[in-house]
């Protein structure tokens, strides 16, 4: 009989050992798949809106182009003041179609003209070489330039490029400028990596016949995006009806949808884990009932109810998904720091836009996480724990 009890309590350990690493394992995956689902998305999103600002103030004939087709007068953007206090930066932009030539290549490129307001700092942390142009000075000749199209060209910072715009005037004769490679950018988002260059807008301004007060559009960085549609809404309601205001989902639209998805990817992972992990546990639970049948019987004929009896079962079982927790998130927080400060696992920047998985891990939606996980593998496992209510106290006390 000894050597029988031995025997169960040596199954139920096994089983308990395998439902704790099922729950562990599963821990991981929601972990990893949860960390790096939000980073992704945090990743596309900052580096879209640092290249592209939070909204775009530009005739209704410029949003459906990049390029700035008819100008607006600056004195017809007028800001709420009740809203300029969430405004971190607002600036004037031009974007002009051209075609820059090195010694031995040409690329087709969009020329962005930004003024001394530009907030640089928004684009500093993705530059290679060199730094931003200057556009302090009167009228300046430099220019920002992708790894991409630096490449394409051969060029390097310090170097010239001659760079030809359409003459509206004289569509025979094109305008040509002359411009010094000042820095080298790489964001890994070819739409801005295989098309933009920087440079002053003063330029665009002159080939295009343009008064000083007239420009493209502007576009305007928020301190906090949670107020994003409603702020574009109150501009919008102050500006002339030719003018619209968009936001960047607008614009980015097949962008922020597809990075919309990874939300449902994460809730079929996280599904799929409860499940496997909760079977596993189920298995483990029903072991447990049966290994303790006759205990069952003796607290039934002692005047315990079932339900009662289902509670100690679930209890234990709770301790034993948390202890699963426990070991899981410690593994799967751990892989997650080691691939934000190492960024050892790498991607395709032209498929995900950046060229490591980018990690992204709030202490509230892992906790968030963890309740969920506990409270739902607990409530589903008082299912199986139903089986207690079938023990005859007669039978399981005349068995042993």
């Amino acid at each position: 009989m000894r050597q029988n009890a031995q025997n169960e309590s040596s199954v139920s350990s096994r089983i308990i050992k395998i439902g704790i690493l099922a729950i562990a394992l599963g821990m991981v995956m929601m972990l990893i798949a949860m960390g790096t689902g939000m980073g992704l998305q945090k990743a596309i999103r900052d580096k879209t809106i640092s290249f592209s600002s939070h909204l775009k103030i530009a005739p209704f004939e410029n949003n459906h182009s990049a390029l700035s087709v008819r100008p607006i007068n600056t004195s017809d953007v007028a800001i709420p003041k009740e809203i300029s206090s969430e405004i971190d930066a607002l600036y004037p932009v031009i974007n002009m179609g051209g075609l820059l030539k090195s010694k031995q290549e040409f690329e087709g490129v969009i020329f962005k003209g930004v003024d001394a307001q530009y907030p640089k700092e928004k684009i500093e942390p993705f530059l290679l070489e060199g730094r931003f142009p200057n556009l302090d000075s009167l009228l300046s000749n430099e220019i920002l330039l992708s790894k991409t199209l630096s490449d394409r060209l051969l060029l390097s910072v310090g170097d010239r490029v001659t760079a030809y715009f359409q003459n509206q005037n004289n569509p025979a004769l094109p305008r040509t400028r002359f411009f010094t490679v000042a820095g080298i950018y790489e964001t890994g988002f070819p739409d801005f990596d295989n098309t933009y260059l920087w440079g002053d807008l003063q330029h665009l301004q002159r080939i295009k016949s343009w008064e000083k007060h007239q420009v493209g559009g502007y576009e305007v960085f928020l301190k906090q995006e949670d107020q994003l549609t409603a702020i574009a809404e109150q501009i919008y309601s102050q500006l002339p009806s030719d003018i619209d205001v968009q936001t960047i989902e607008e614009l980015y639209r097949s962008v922020f949808d597809w990075i919309t998805l990874f939300d449902f990817n994460i809730l079929i992972i996280i599904f799929i884990m409860i499940v496997v992990g909760t079977l596993n546990m189920a298995t483990a639970l029903l072991v447990l009932i049966l290994e303790r049948s006759r205990m069952v019987g003796i607290l039934k004929s002692l005047g315990s109810t079932s339900g009662s009896i289902q509670k100690i079962f679930l209890w234990n079982a709770m301790y034993i998904i948390a202890k699963g927790m426990m070991i899981g998130n410690a593994i799967g927080l751990s892989l997650l720091f080691v691939q934000k400060n190492t960024g050892w696992i790498q991607l395709d920047p032209a498929t995900y836009f950046v060229r490591e998985v980018p990690v992204y891990v709030g202490i509230l939606p892992v906790l968030l996480l963890n309740v969920f996980v506990l409270v739902s593998c607990t409530f589903l496992l008082w299912f199986p724990s139903r089986v207690i209510g079938k023990i005859d106290p007669v039978k399981a006390l005349r068995f042993r």
